[in-house]
């Protein structure tokens, strides 16, 4: 690993709240602001088409860096099969965490489903015939 020199000039009180939370996380400086670059570089998801995703910031974009505008259900159903990525997600499971028990059809999650592929790909998200959902 290469070291990197840094020169940051924050104000008296941020110093104050700065020292007392690498004391309380008991670890050097140079280690927790390694985890914050460490934390940003990988809130990155790269997706296909040219489509990422803000982990940070719960923001997925297009491949002309814009904004892809999510509703509330279609943000947590896309971060729940981000979260699994590769793996099937039951239908059971989205309905739970995705519509937080509240009412879902079938065809309402199916209607979610071509929602996002709309606004973005259609192969970013496969159907697993009655049992679930995956994000390749």
């Amino acid at each position: 690993m290469e070291d990197l020199k840094l020169n940051i000039s924050i104000n008296d009180s941020d110093n104050i709240k700065l020292n007392e939370k690498i004391n309380k996380l008991n670890i050097t400086l140079d280690e927790y602001i390694g985890k914050l670059i460490e934390k940003d570089i990988n809130s990155i998801v790269q997706l296909d088409n040219g489509f990422y995703y803000n982990k940070a910031t719960s923001k997925l974009f297009n491949s002309y860096d814009e904004q892809v505008k999510l509703t509330r259900i279609e943000e947590a159903l896309f971060s729940l099969l981000l979260e699994n990525k590769g793996e099937i997600v039951p239908i059971e499971t989205i309905h739970s965490v995705a519509w937080k028990g509240k009412n879902m059809t079938r065809f309402t999650l199916r209607n979610k489903v071509k929602t996002l592929r709309d606004k973005t790909y259609y192969d970013l998200i496969k159907n697993h015939s009655n049992i679930g959902y995956s994000m390749n």
